[in-house]
């Protein structure tokens, strides 16, 4: 992670505050380290519920399934339509998602984030 997406994460999880978002806990930045300490969730990432088939023997059930898409849907609905300026996430995956003990999913890894318009319905970008 470069030192602009480190500062961008930062300072985006420092604005930002919703139940389906990830807290940050603190972060460091001293020399050519750069550390982020992000609220426990002890479930991990999805993507390793989903696909670590050698640790996780029983697949989710379709009620966990459904819990966990949702609470990623209202997540990305606060970024998009509620937080101000809106903010476009550009990471949505598995691994970016993290479960606390309750299956409750929490977006996380907002290096990629960025700005989007306010007022305005509609956002090109070309990378």
């Amino acid at each position: 992670q470069g030192n602009q997406e480190f500062i961008v994460e930062v300072l985006m999880l420092s604005l930002l505050h919703h139940p389906n978002l990830v807290t940050l806990v603190g972060y460091c930045a001293e020399g050519e380290q750069r550390l982020l300490v992000y609220e426990y969730m002890p479930l991990g990432n999805l993507a390793d519920r989903l696909f670590n088939k050698e640790r996780y023997k029983e697949p989710l059930d379709w009620n966990t399934r459904i819990k966990v898409a949702a609470g990623a849907a209202r997540g990305l609905e606060h970024l998009h339509c509620e937080a101000k300026p809106p903010v476009i996430y550009r990471d949505l995956k598995s691994a970016n998602i993290l479960l606390d003990e309750d299956f409750n999913p929490k977006l996380s890894d907002f290096g990629l984030a960025k700005l989007g318009p306010d007022g305005d319905k509609t956002h090109v970008s070309i990378r």
